[in-house]
């Protein structure tokens, strides 16, 4: 008997994760995305703009800052909204996680597989035939030059940034094609998809009769399921699970939600990248223009730990703020493995809340102080390229809180593990129901040192096939 599977969500992960089991052929398939379909081929701003309209976006904000928190509600999910690097993590990120299955050297042949890289495609670890292409984009004069300046500090050339335990500076990574257009899956995978996918259709919560899932409800219907996957994100995920009633039994009975299983860890642990960058002028205008985004890349470690890997790079104003002119440049400064834990809740109307606490660690604070006296000196180095504003506000290094934004790399609210807390296990499956799996950038227990897209694929891509192997059993 062939059974249906309802995926919620189609970005990075819930692509993967529909391409994997329609490709099998043995099940149906349902896709379920919130936002609209961008259609084929996507408007011009999905593949050039950083600056993503409001219909594309769910709105968010971080609940104690009210800073606007981007999150992709358009087919494509993330990818057709971020700025298209495409960057592994660490081999040990992965290792640290310490579950069978979830290794480096199990995941690996994943991130492989979905790429085909246009300059190492033929190198071991890479891929040259996967749906997602991989290339790397010419330096301009301030790439150059900060790439000549890192050098001088003593950090190393790094070809290929998406090889084993690179560090070092180079070239960004990215998933653009000639242009820098940007081409995530919803361009990679979505045309072969879209019979099974239905647009403008929010999940409101899981049916369950017991504990064991037997569909959706949306808020155009209700759908029966076999199994469901959610890959609706590290926001959309955990809160689809607490109204569903499946969370921390005192939240939910105050919610006056129906408790299904107690899960006190669902929403917790939510990690992200903070970031900020500092706005400067280049001494031509043409320089930055030559390259709008992800040119050249500074990855090292900071404060003496292998675990605090930073990022430090220059690139074009234009596409993050219209208004901006040609001179306008950004040098950006983000921490990759941040110590501070935020949270995603219900409010008491039913709403979405989510709690960044960024900076809520101290050693958070001390992390990026350092890397702003890099910042500095990295500005102080090119003058001939770069000038500041007069009375820059990170000379008042207080002023870092009002302007520290999100990289936009939340993971972790629905935590994969072997331990009792866990929400997932090492196969996806919800924990305490049945019928259920995650498959996003939710489950992961600690996040990588760099930016999640590739990693949320990977996963997706795992998924499909680890519930493909359950429904066969």
């Amino acid at each position: 008997m062939r059974r249906t599977v309802v995926i919620i969500g189609s970005g990075a992960a819930g692509l993967f994760c529909a391409d994997g089991l329609v490709t099998r052929g043995d099940v149906d398939v349902i896709l379920l995305e919130a936002g609209a379909d961008a259609g084929t081929p996507p408007p011009d701003w999905l593949r050039r703009d950083l600056a993503t309209p409001d219909d594309a976006d769910w709105g968010l904000v971080d609940a104690d800052t009210g800073r606007p928190l981007l999150r992709g509600r358009i087919t494509g999910g993330c990818t057709s909204t971020n700025s298209a690097a495409a960057l592994r993590g660490q081999p040990w990120c992965f290792d640290e996680w310490d579950i069978d299955g979830w290794r480096w050297d199990d995941v690996a042949p994943a991130f492989a597989a979905l790429e085909t890289d246009l300059q190492f495609g033929d190198r071991p670890g890479h891929g040259s035939t996967g749906p997602i292409p991989i290339t790397r984009l010419s330096f301009g004069p301030v790439d150059t030059a900060f790439a000549q300046w890192a050098g001088e500090r003593g950090h190393e050339w790094v070809e290929d940034q998406n090889a084993p335990g690179m560090l070092g500076v180079g070239h960004w990574p990215t998933n653009t094609r000639p242009g820098a257009v940007r081409y995530g899956v919803h361009e990679a995978l979505l045309p072969r998809l879209r019979p099974h996918l239905r647009a403008n259709t929010t999940a409101k919560r899981l049916l369950f009769d017991g504990t064991r899932c037997v569909g959706v409800e949306t808020d155009t219907g209700t759908i029966s399921a076999d199994h469901v996957i959610v890959c609706a994100g590290s926001v959309e995920s955990p809160a689809l699970l607490l109204r569903s009633g499946i969370g921390p039994a005192a939240d939910l009975a105050e919610a006056g939600i129906p408790l299904v299983h107690d899960a006190p860890e669902v929403g917790a642990n939510l990690q992200d990248h903070p970031w900020t960058v500092l706005q400067i002028r280049a001494t031509d205008p043409a320089a930055p223009a030559l390259r709008p985004v992800n040119g050249v890349l500074l990855r090292y470690e900071i404060l003496g730990d292998d675990r605090v890997e930073v990022h430090l790079y220059p690139h074009q104003a234009q596409p993050y703020l219209p208004d901006a002119d040609a001179a306008d440049v950004f040098l950006g400064l983000g921490l990759m493995r941040a110590i501070s834990r935020g949270s995603v809740r219900l409010a008491p109307d039913g709403t979405t809340e989510v709690h960044l606490n960024h900076l809520g660690d101290p050693q958070d604070a001390k992390a990026f102080d350092l890397l702003l006296d890099d910042a500095q000196a990295a500005l102080d180095a090119l003058g001939d390229v770069l000038v500041p504003p007069d009375n820059p506000w990170w000379q008042d290094r207080n002023q870092l809180p009002d302007h520290l934004e999100s990289y936009g790399h939340l993971v972790g609210t629905c935590r994969m593990g072997t331990d009792p807390g866990a929400v997932v296990d090492p196969t996806l499956t919800v924990a305490g129901v049945t019928g259920v799996s995650i498959a996003d950038a939710s489950i992961m227990p600690a996040s990588p040192r760099a930016n999640t897209m590739l990693t949320s694929m990977m996963i997706g891509l795992r998924g499909a096939a680890l519930v493909a192997d359950h429904l066969s059993e």
